[in-house]
């Protein structure tokens, strides 16, 4: 029993882990601070004008987000790192916790198969179930071709 303690020491990994613990731990310090600020400035903009600051809230949900990632990680229910170790995540569910942080921003492999008769056939290897597909490209060139769609 002793020994398995002396081992379970001696592994950088849970060292190393408690290290970005202690960092993220800051981090959730500092994030408290902001949103209590920003909560005191959404109360007096209702206050003052009647009514809720989209923005405002637009942050404050970004922001609750990430304090859900390092807490998700300090309490090891999750090996994702969050920002500042991973970039900042504005809608914390399209992240996937079984990648690597490195293969999270890689793009999905596209393979088109072109059989003899000239008909073209895609696989499309799709982001896993439940998770919506990210959209690329300008605004403009996508309402383009929504508007050539109607």
């Amino acid at each position: 029993m002793a020994d398995d303690i002396v081992e379970n020491l001696k592994q950088p990994a849970q060292w190393i882990r408690i290290a970005f613990m202690l960092a993220l731990a800051v981090a959730l310090y500092l994030a408290a601070l902001v949103l209590t600020l920003l909560i005191i400035a959404q109360a007096l903009f209702a206050l003052l004008t009647g009514v809720d600051n989209r923005n405002l809230r637009e942050v404050g949900a970004a922001l609750t987000g990430y304090v859900r990632q390092v807490l998700d990680f300090l309490t090891y229910n999750s090996e994702f790192k969050p920002f500042p170790f991973a970039p900042f995540a504005t809608d914390p569910s399209c992240v996937d916790e079984s990648l690597p942080t490195a293969d999270r921003d890689q793009e999905h492999q596209v393979e088109v198969h072109v059989p003899e008769g000239g008909d073209v056939e895609q696989e499309v290897d799709a982001p896993p179930a439940g998770k919506p597909a990210r959209r690329r490209g300008s605004r403009a060139a996508r309402s383009q071709n929504d508007s050539a769609v109607a």
